[in-house]
């Protein structure tokens, strides 16, 4: 199971970690920016997350590659789920339906 931390603050977070960007923080080169929701709150993600098959159908649907159009709560319960349950692949058109608000 891959392991997905979701932390608020300035601290740089490791390879395998998203994290709720606050000002013009310094984050580990590992980290790329996702935007998420109208809001566009930032997160930091590793490639462990952007490489995982539901966030790339997210990523898809939004049409932007950065972008994901679900809202935050809802992103940060993707995350949540990712660390803890490893969706089915016969289940990811239907979770990104779900998250693809």
């Amino acid at each position: 199971m891959q392991s997905f931390k979701l932390s608020r603050g300035t601290a740089a977070a490791g390879p395998s970690a998203a994290t709720a960007a606050v000002g013009n923080s310094s984050f580990s080169d590992d980290l790329r920016p996702v935007y998420v929701g109208k809001s566009r709150r930032r997160y930091m993600v590793g490639a462990d997350v952007i490489d995982h098959p539901l966030f790339r159908e997210l990523a898809e649907r939004s049409g932007e590659s950065i972008t994901v159009g679900c809202e935050v709560v809802l992103f940060e319960h993707l995350l949540w789920m990712l660390e803890n349950a490893d969706p089915q692949p016969e289940s990811l058109n239907e979770l990104a339906d779900f998250y693809a608000c």
